[in-house]
């Protein structure tokens, strides 16, 4: 069985390079917070609810500085809500091919350019929430 460790990343259809093992993601599933009701005499029953305002998916990853990958950063983050983010991976023997795509991506931080030799950019989005 083969890792998910390698994907191909595409933003708005391009290829990008990214720092490995900097991609992670969230589907957009949301978070559920449980608190205790008191039910009497000592006793407590757990409410479980859904909380809305997390249910967008969100991506982080890194990219080296380059005068070009300033620029794409740049673009992105003022396409608000306008780019679209697919991973991808082959599998290899009896792993199936991995493949996901994010719309109604917005760049969420104010990426800080790292102009070192071992320089990188954080780039995190969030948008529309996974549909699996």
């Amino acid at each position: 069985m083969q890792g998910l460790s390698v994907p191909t990343i595409k933003v708005n259809n391009d290829v990008i390079g990214i720092v490995p093992n900097t991609f992670k993601y969230t589907s957009g599933d949301g978070e559920t917070t449980v608190r205790a009701a008191s039910t009497g005499g000592g006793n407590a029953s757990a409410v479980h609810t859904q909380d809305a305002e997390t249910m967008v998916s969100k991506v982080m990853f890194n990219v080296f500085v380059t005068p070009d990958m300033i620029e794409r950063v740049r673009d992105w983050k003022s396409e608000v809500g306008g780019n679209t983010l697919e991973a991808l991976q082959r599998g290899t023997g009896d792993s199936k091919d991995f493949s996901i795509a994010f719309i109604g991506m917005s760049v969420t931080n104010d990426p800080e350019i790292n102009a070192a030799a071992d320089g990188v950019i954080e780039i995190e989005m969030a948008g529309d929430k996974l549909e699996q």
